[in-house]
């Protein structure tokens, strides 16, 4: 059966506040900080979570992992999880969630460490704002229908250690500084239509993939 993120929401200050402390730590997916009670990870991959991600997730400003991978929402990206500023990590992979990645959504990142939203339907281009997020370690928003050149900053990101953007129809050269990341250790660009080559025979081109 279908279930709502609101109901689980709802739900959850009950659920944790009717435990003992000392098995707080993991309730329906739902884990709180020792310290302050309050709910610091949402992990509710497979679910059969559905309807849209909205605004009730604000309710949730000391969340650090949000993850919900595997389910059913449906809708666009909201971009009011650029307002959750404890954010380390995202996950929203295989849901089929569409339209675009909101530029507000990497305006603002915080503490953002890492994002997936692999395996949706989501188009238009990747956001120029991507690079302004210094803190993003791992990226994957392989499998979706996103078009367009990469972002130029986009090897800016000097403490990326993964991207995945196969699996699009992304277009053009891949932007020079790729050599400069020195904590990057892999790359999957495959299945798009970038021309050119990246440098060959570099170190990191050890786990590399661009064809």
């Amino acid at each position: 059966m279908l279930v709502n993120l609101l109901t689980i929401l709802l739900l959850a200050p009950v659920l944790v506040q009717s435990l003992d402390p000392a098995f707080n730590d993991d309730v329906l997916g739902i884990k709180c900080d020792s310290r302050t009670n309050r709910v610091s990870e949402l992990v509710l991959d497979g679910f059969s979570l559905s309807g849209h991600i909205g605004r009730s997730l604000l309710r949730l400003q000391f969340l650090r992992i949000l993850s919900l991978s595997q389910n059913n929402f449906t809708g666009t990206i909201n971009p009011i999880l650029a307002q959750i500023g404890n954010l380390r990590i995202i996950d929203l992979s295989e849901n089929n969630l569409s339209g675009s990645i909101p530029e507000e959504l990497f305006r603002q990142c915080g503490s953002l460490q890492a994002i997936s939203l692999a395996k949706n339907n989501i188009t238009g281009q990747i956001p120029d704002s991507l690079s302004s997020c210094s803190t993003l370690e791992w990226v994957n928003f392989s499998s979706n229908q996103l078009s367009g050149p990469l972002p130029s900053g986009i090897w800016s990101l000097t403490a990326l250690r993964s991207l995945d953007l196969s699996d699009n129809s992304l277009e053009g050269e891949i932007p020079q500084g790729i050599e400069s990341l020195y904590d990057l250790r892999a790359v999957n660009l495959r299945k798009n239509n970038f021309s050119g080559q990246a440098t060959r025979g570099s170190w990191w081109l050890l786990a590399i993939e661009i064809t």
